[in-house]
């Protein structure tokens, strides 16, 4: 059986088993790209939320489809292929409210 490695999700050097980077100077490289994308996705998302004819008549979605697929080539490219994104449970395990339904108790 091999052993199992936990890579730094930045760097990709070794890191413990509970963590998911080895320093604390990867874990702000990981967070500080996640804001620079976020911040080029969050107008175009909330067009596409809150100004549907507008977005959908210039193509919001797929804009916001190419940027997903344009950084994930930079990842395989850059980063050796490792996510640059959160576990998904993890960040609905941070916000339970993102799974209730508006108006039930």
């Amino acid at each position: 059986m091999k052993k199992r490695v936990h890579a730094c999700l930045e760097c990709g050097e070794q890191r413990s088993a509970k963590g998911e980077f080895c320093s604390t100077d990867c874990r702000t490289a990981f967070n500080n790209r996640r804001k620079a994308r976020g911040a080029e996705l969050h107008d175009l998302y909330m067009a596409h939320r809150f100004d549907r004819a507008n977005a959908q008549a210039l193509g919001v979605l797929q804009a916001m489809n190419r940027l997903a697929s344009v950084w994930r080539e930079e990842d395989k490219a850059r980063r050796a292929g490792r996510r640059s994104w959160r576990a998904t449970r993890d960040v609905l395990a941070e916000r339970p409210y993102l799974r209730s339904i508006r108006g039930q108790a």
